[in-house]
């Protein structure tokens, strides 16, 4: 009997998967998601028509396109060195989706396809070759591995199948693929076929293909949702069978039998449980600021500046069920800038939600929800969240939150698809048709705000963007470019926001060294004051830290190991809301945004003015209107600009210079900083899913920091790193650490995506250090 054709390798336990039997889950998915020939589409893929601004009149050509990519999309697995690879017995000889799409390049081939009017070949080509998001004009079918030539298995009973279902599915006649069954390689060799110039045809057809697609904006559009359609049905139809479910079940559960989210809904799971919350730790009653209730009347892309401490989250959440109330949507998904705030955003709204629905997203989620509700000392023993399990099932990946509907994530897990990230392009089927909140974009580098004004301008979606203080140059382009509603455009009419504007709330005084800021810091101290000292770097973090170990400073930065960096944090948070006694927390930029505190004197290194503001928003947090208290704000030089912008440290000298001796609310702090915020023009970067056409090359999302940090395990915690794997404890990721990379080295057993720190540099009380601690 004939072997089948493989396109998986076997799993342990369970039948290897047939490239037949996979290509007709993939197809399956398709369906599933998005509809049927003969039927209506489905919701979602309404919602994605939408989202990538095409019309109801496209659905024909979107979905018999998109199942006939997923008919062809593994038809190049049929190679002999991929079948060997499958089957532990070699490596690949090329990329299986390249040389789908050269196999679909044949003239024969590509003429079949024209009896179907519906289908585009070139959208269908660059959605295949595109699936894995590895392919551009220079690597599309080049040798991998160790090369060499491979052999294309049409001979085999499995391959005509393949083409029997792809006939069948996409009404086309009858059709064999007659090639020489010589092995294919590239470059001339009287043995095999070289394949070169049918390679620079399909290549020279691609670069056509690209000069056309960008003359027409709806057929542009049109590529962009296959490729991405077909990347989301193939890890369904991948992922989730791999897992043993029915896929038919699990993705109906996910997007057919969940009913769309309505205002109700917010209202009774999140909003009406954190206000009660809010009561129980004031003990007295709560009311809305007017400010807070006039966030509900905005549209659909609105920007809320408002000042820290003043209540933006909970009009966010108001935001959110108005939205829902004029259109019930699917999903809810609030992002954040780092992984801290969005484990805080969760914890303090998202958690409320039933464990069916919420959802946290970010590198570390497993390991931060692990016990998050387990210790009673830290909470209500009557939270209704005691003992939830919010965690999910791992091996599904990015798939595991298809079945979640309220989220608390990172920006970039939801928006790097936009660099043909794969597991965020996993993600947007939600993404589509959903609510989105964007915080704290302030702080957003210069890739990160590029790809969310980008996102603004090409997709549909309803967008809520806030923040305590925003550049002129920023908030221009998100109203003046992408259409957002600023808001409040005035004071005029919001009484409680103007009176907590003008309240007077700190007292800034310039120092001329890092020594003169430590004896103002050690005289706070002396006077049972809560003090809070922001460094620019980790190296100068620890130092100060050090300096002041007789007064037991906490330390807290970025370069502690998870498991520890979570206990710092609790501490802080701790030590900040005892009512008696001194307290030192010394930290890096981390501050600025993950810990609600409230410090009576604030420390800092001269930084561009919104971090300023930020961490002057750690200060006197609680103040009143109407009392006499005042945050004092310590500023002195750093040694060097790093990791900001010389531009940016001399517009903080202005804007310090101006404030220097006074005392000054946040309003002063806003006009002081449209006076000496120098003009930033930032140019659009390159989005790969935006810019690319016939290909798809996944890029990082993140520009570099300037620590040019990695994540680690120390050499000291290895074995018990690997005993955590092994045993699936999530637990595992407390051991990562960031490290400078000139520290780390590589060791394969991590794989590719840890390396080994030393844990000589490593001390628990102060983190990673730049210099082993026996010295």
């Amino acid at each position: 009997m004939e072997e089948a054709l493989l396109a998986k390798s076997p799993v342990s336990g369970k039948s290897p998967k047939t490239l037949v039997e996979h290509t007709k889950d993939v197809m399956q998915s398709v369906e599933l998601l998005f509809g049927c020939k003969e039927g209506s589409p489905t919701r979602l893929a309404r919602e994605w028509l939408r989202f990538f601004r095409l019309e109801g009149e496209y659905y024909g050509k979107f979905f018999t396109n998109t199942l006939a990519a997923a008919a062809c999309h593994d038809i190049g697995k049929a190679n002999d060195g991929f079948q060997r690879a499958v089957k532990n017995k070699g490596g690949q000889k090329i990329r299986h989706e390249h040389l789908s799409g050269l196999l679909m390049s044949l003239p024969d081939f590509r003429k079949w396809f024209d009896h179907n009017p519906l289908l585009d070949f070139d959208i269908i080509l660059s959605s295949v070759i595109s699936h894995h998001v590895k392919v551009d004009h220079n690597t599309w079918c080049q040798p991998v591995n160790t090369g060499g030539a491979f052999r294309i298995l049409t001979d085999k009973k499995d391959f005509r199948k393949l083409l029997e279902i792809i006939q069948k599915e996409l009404d086309l006649p009858a059709f064999q693929l007659d090639i020489d069954n010589l092995s294919w390689s590239l470059g001339k060799t009287s043995r095999f076929f070289d394949y070169t110039d049918l390679l620079e045809s399909a290549k020279h057809r691609a670069y056509l293909f690209r000069e056309k697609v960008e003359q027409c904006p709806k057929r542009l559009s049109l590529l962009r949702s296959v490729k991405a359609a077909l990347l989301a049905a193939d890890s369904s139809g991948s992922g989730v069978t791999r897992e043993g479910y029915d896929l038919s079940d699990w993705l109906r559960k996910a997007f057919i039998e969940r009913l769309p989210l309505r205002d109700g809904d917010m209202r009774q799971k999140i909003i009406e449980p954190r206000i009660d919350d809010i009561e129980r730790k004031v003990k007295g009653s709560f009311e809305l600021q007017d400010f807070q209730k006039k966030a509900s009347e905005l549209g659909e892309r609105s920007l809320l500046i408002a000042p820290c401490g003043s209540g933006k989250t909970l009009a966010a959440w108001l935001w959110i069920e108005a939205r829902l109330k004029r259109k019930p949507t699917a999903r809810v998904i609030f992002l954040y800038p780092t992984r801290a705030t969005a484990t805080e955003g969760f914890r303090d709204y998202v958690s409320w939600a039933p464990v069916e629905d919420a959802a946290l997203v970010h590198g570390a989620a497993t390991y931060d929800l692990e016990d998050m509700f387990e210790n009673p000392q830290d909470q209500n023993p009557q939270d209704p969240r005691t003992g939830k399990n919010f965690t999910t099932e791992q091996r599904l990946f990015a798939l595991k939150f298809w079945q979640k509907s309220i989220f608390s994530a990172t920006a970039d897990q939801f928006l790097s698809f936009m660099q043909n990230q794969h597991s965020s392009l996993c993600l947007l089927p939600l993404l589509v048709d959903s609510v989105v909140v964007v915080d704290e974009i302030h702080s957003f580098d210069k890739a990160m705000f590029s790809a969310f004004s980008t996102f603004l301008k090409e997709f549909d979606v309803p967008v809520l963007s806030m923040t305590a203080t925003l550049s002129k140059d920023r908030r221009s382009t998100l109203v003046h470019e992408c259409g957002m509603q600023l808001f409040p455009e005035t004071l005029e009419g919001l009484e409680d926001l103007e009176q907590r504007a003008l309240h007077p709330r700190y007292h800034l005084q310039t120092v001329s060294s890092r020594e003169h800021a430590e004896e103002e810091a050690l005289r706070a101290i002396k006077e049972k004051k809560k003090v809070l000292w922001v460094t620019n770097q980790v190296g100068a973090c620890q130092d100060v830290a050090r300096r002041f170990n007789k007064e037991k400073a906490l330390c807290y930065h970025r370069r502690f190991r998870l498991v520890d960096r979570r206990e710092r944090h609790k501490l802080v948070i701790k030590a900040f809301q005892t009512d008696t006694g001194s307290v030192l927390a010394v930290t890096t930029q981390v501050c600025e945004m993950s810990l609600d505190l409230d410090a009576d004197v604030l420390v800092t290194e001269y930084a561009p003015i919104s971090a300023l503001i930020q961490r002057m928003g750690r200060c006197n947090r609680k103040g009143k209107i109407g009392d006499r208290r005042l945050g004092k704000v310590y500023v002195y030089p750093p040694k060097n600009d790093l990791p900001y912008e010389s531009e940016e440290i001399e517009d903080a000298k202005r804007f310090i210079g101006a404030l220097d001796g006074k005392d000054f609310s946040q309003s002063d702090l806003e006009q002081a900083m449209e006076k000496h915020q120098s003009a930033q023009h930032e140019p659009e970067k390159f989005s790969n899913f935006i810019e690319d056409r016939s290909y798809a090359m996944s890029r990082s999302y993140r520009e570099n920091s300037g620590e040019h940090t990695v994540e680690a395990v120390l050499d000291r915690d290895i074995n018990e790193w690997h005993s955590l794997k092994k045993s699936e404890e999530p637990t595992a990721d407390g051991l990562i650490v960031l490290v400078p990379r000139r520290y780390a080295i590589q060791n394969r057993s991590l794989g590719r995506f840890l390396m080994e720190a030393p844990g000589a540099n490593y001390d628990p009380d102060y983190g990673f250090l730049d210099r082993s601690t026996t010295n």
